[in-house]
């Protein structure tokens, strides 16, 4: 029969001797270590964690610079930055062409890649208008620049896509569409707006 009894400090002893805290069943010492048995344990090297942030860094600064260049880079229409094109639109007598699109709209992809990226629309719009893009970023966030929240004011673009036709001289609009209708509809307006109002 084994007889169990409490020893001090919480250790135990029964007929073989004392058990638990500083004890093994074989009455030996417990050696206790902060290692385990598989070896030590361990931490990430420095350099490691140095050469995973630059590379996250990295990354991150390829998106945010790749952003804008994307934008631009839309189908085969030679967009300008809106800087540019405001400042060039006197001297070259073109109107310009608004494209106010968003990341999330669904309209906003099928004209980029059925209006923007077909090469008869291109050539009408490369040649008849400054076109500017103006990407709203209000829902990823939380609000634009407050260049976009002036034009999108000035313009009343309430929906997307839209497109303005602003004539060169002061900016005022000259038309404006709502929505992607199809290519026949785009290239209609498109032609009608490249007209001077009588």
């Amino acid at each position: 029969m084994d007889r169990t009894e409490e020893t001090g400090a919480g250790g135990f002893t029964n007929e073989a001797g004392p058990v638990g805290h500083g004890s093994n069943s074989e009455g030996g010492p417990v050696r206790h270590s902060s290692k385990s048995e598989g070896g030590s344990q361990s931490k990430i090297p420095a350099t490691l964690f140095w050469i995973v942030a630059a590379a996250i860094l990295l990354r991150v600064a390829t998106v945010v610079f790749d952003r804008g260049k994307k934008e631009e880079a839309i189908g085969l229409v030679h967009w300008q930055p809106r800087e540019r094109a405001a400042a060039a639109a006197p001297t070259l007598g073109k109107p310009l062409l608004y494209d106010f699109t968003a990341a999330w709209c669904g309209p906003c992809h099928r004209l980029d890649q059925e209006g923007w990226g077909d090469s008869r629309i291109a050539d009408l719009v490369n040649a008849s208008y400054i076109p500017i893009r103006v990407v709203d970023r209000e829902r990823e966030d939380g609000r634009n620049t407050p260049p976009i929240e002036d034009l999108e004011r000035r313009y009343s673009v309430t929906a997307f896509p839209t497109l303005v036709v602003a004539a060169a001289a002061d900016g005022h609009a000259l038309a404006k569409t709502e929505g992607y209708a199809g290519r026949e509809r785009l290239i209609r307006f498109l032609e009608d707006s490249r007209k001077p109002s009588p």
